[in-house]
């Protein structure tokens, strides 16, 4: 096991569910951590520009894959860019160079501004420290040590995948199979929000569901969903239960 950076401090750190869909993202650096980063934020529908002096072949690959959701700048950062970070143009930073004393910069123009910023350096001064993630369609599965050990992360991540595999890749069929049902439910004005949060609270936690999930009896599944969320309308004074 190799710990986190000599010296790193470690952070109680809050995970959390961030919406970046159709937000602008600027990613420094033009090699694999910037691959990475670039990578991880167009999979969740941002706009990234990234800004090097050059770039991997893999980032330019990427953007002949996905022209509408990156752009490559290259040249170095330079005061225009620090501009745009503090007029608020970004919704988010995400340092991936080699220069250190850039990537202060860039943090340091950005928690000026009041935008959130990212670094794989613990001991950056920095919002967001990105642990190791799977995703699986709507289904994302996350582990953080808080920065004390990466190995510890990425062997955890995967010892997770590897033994749920299974389940979550039906799990996920499932879930898409109901996104449309979930949705119209955690709309419905005629639910309380302590009512949708107890019907998607019940969902979460059947044994029946995940049993039926895990055989691949997407039927039965959907049968104790519908009841689920029919007890709850019964509950708000509805007789019939809701279809999707």
């Amino acid at each position: 096991m190799t710990s986190a950076t000599k010296n790193a401090p470690v952070y109680n750190l809050l995970p959390v569910n961030l919406k970046v869909d159709g937000r602008n993202v600027l990613v420094t650096g033009g090699g694999k951590q910037a691959l990475k980063e670039a990578t991880r934020f167009i999979d969740y529908g941002a706009r990234v520009e990234v800004i090097a002096g050059r770039f991997a072949t893999e980032l330019e690959d990427l953007r002949a894959a996905y022209s509408n959701k990156l752009t490559l700048t290259k040249r170095e950062v330079n005061e225009s860019d620090l501009e745009r970070i503090k007029s608020g143009h970004f919704f988010m930073v995400a340092t991936a160079g080699r220069d250190i004393s850039e990537n202060e910069r860039l943090l340091n123009a950005a928690l000026e501004a009041k935008v959130l910023c990212a670094s794989n350096d613990f001991n950056a001064d920095c919002d967001i420290v990105f642990g190791q993630s799977v995703k699986r369609g709507h289904l994302k599965l996350a582990v953080s040590t808080d920065g004390v050990s990466h190995a510890l992360e990425r062997a955890l991540i995967g010892r997770i995948e590897g033994m749920l595999v299974n389940d979550i890749d039906r799990y996920v069929l499932f879930l898409n199979a109901l996104a449309d049902k979930l949705k119209k439910a955690t709309e419905d004005q005629t639910f309380s929000q302590e009512q949708k949060q107890e019907f998607l609270r019940e969902l979460a936690e059947s044994e029946d569901i995940y049993r039926a999930v895990s055989r691949g009896n997407f039927d039965e599944a959907r049968r104790l969903t519908d009841q689920i969320l029919s007890g709850t309308h019964q509950e708000n004074g509805e007789e019939t239960p809701v279809r999707a």
